[in-house]
This record gives structure tokens, sequence and C-alpha cells, in this order.
């Protein structure tokens, strides 16, 4: 059995803002490092053999906070990032409701049509932050794994792991620093807890 403790970056800016990241490498505010250091401070967990990140900032500097707790080193994996959003990065997301590009007026409505121009569809996320995940259980039997990446990457696998289509993603909310407890049996997932901020409300 492979535990997966999938954990959403802190806050960032933009998140506060409503600006579209995606690829866009944000930094953590004052608020998004604290909330890294409650989680790190009240983990529900007391073992992790591995601590994979996206390679996106926001997401390597959360997870470098956990990883002085449990003195690991933080491994880097460019399959774990946030869907490309090309063109609209850096666009309030209320902007883009309204403009009809890339069927962004469908983006909470019907996410499977929304195609950003250079960027990529959530199907096409799905399936590299899939195969990010499939590779790391596999290279992890029967451990526990610390895993930090974004709220629609993270939406997407716990979509795949509770047989949901994409067009269903936004019914999972996923707040900043989030954790999320997946596991896996001889290639069976469960999904243990989801969208769990209790760590942010402790002193």
């Amino acid at each position: 059995m492979t535990r997966i403790f999938l954990i959403r970056h802190g806050e960032t800016e933009w998140n506060t803002s409503g600006i579209l990241q995606g690829n866009s490498d944000i930094a953590l505010t004052a608020e998004g490092i604290r909330q890294a250091h409650l989680l790190a401070d009240h983990a529900p967990f007391q073992h992790v053999d591995a601590i994979y990140s996206s390679d996106l900032i926001r997401a390597v500097d959360t997870a470098k906070i956990l990883a002085e707790k449990f003195n690991l080193p933080v491994k880097l994996e460019r399959g774990l990032r946030e869907t490309n959003f090309g063109d609209c990065e850096g666009v309030p997301l209320n902007v883009l409701l309204v403009r009809e590009i890339g069927g962004f007026e469908h983006f909470f409505t019907r996410p499977d049509k929304v195609n950003p121009p250079n960027g990529e569809t959530f199907l096409q996320c799905q399936a590299r932050v899939l195969n990010a995940l499939d590779e790391i259980v596999a290279d992890h039997e029967n451990q526990n794994v610390v895993i930090v990446s974004h709220g629609a990457a993270i939406r997407l696998m716990l979509c795949a792991a509770l047989s949901m289509p994409i067009r269903k993603m936004w019914a999972i909310a996923q707040f900043n620093m989030a954790l999320n407890i997946l596991r896996f049996d001889e290639g069976n997932s469960t999904v243990e807890l989801m969208n769990s901020t209790a760590h942010l409300h402790l002193n």
C-alpha cells in the first residue's frame, strides 16, 4: 500500500487577486509561507519517505518548508505543474469569463470545453499529472509520499481517483494549503481525505 499526501501550495498574491496563474512562476505571500509552516507543525502524518513538488516556485517553497520538518530533499517533477493556460495567464479570471477566448466562458460550467490559446486543455493536463502520479506510486511501493501541486491539477487527480468526469471538476473544493490523502492498493485508489485545512486553524 502506498499513501499519497497530496497538498496544494500556499497562498500567492495572484490567488488573492483572482488572477489566473497556470505555469506563471508566482511566489508565496507571507501568509502562504505561514500556512506552510502551520501544516509542517500540525501535519496529520508522522512518517514520510519522500517529498515531490511541481517545479513552480510556489509549490517548491511550500514543499521545502515541509521537507525541513522531515529532513528530506524535495524532488522536483515538472509533470506536477498546474494546467498551462497559455496566453490567458496573468489575466483576472472574471475578465476571461466574459471574453469568450479559448472557451473560458465555460470555465466553471464546462471545463472540458476550455482550450486556452498556446496552452493545454484540462484533459491534457490530467493525462500529464496522472502519468507523474503513477510513476511516483510505482517508485514508492508501501511508502508514504508527500506531493505538492496546484489547485486544478489536484482536482484532476481526484476526478480520476473518484471516476468523475472533468466537467465536474469544480465540484471538488481545493483551498490553498489543503491536504488530500490517496491510498493505492494493487492499482486501486481510495480517497481518504479531501480539502482538509484543519491544520490552518491550530495555534
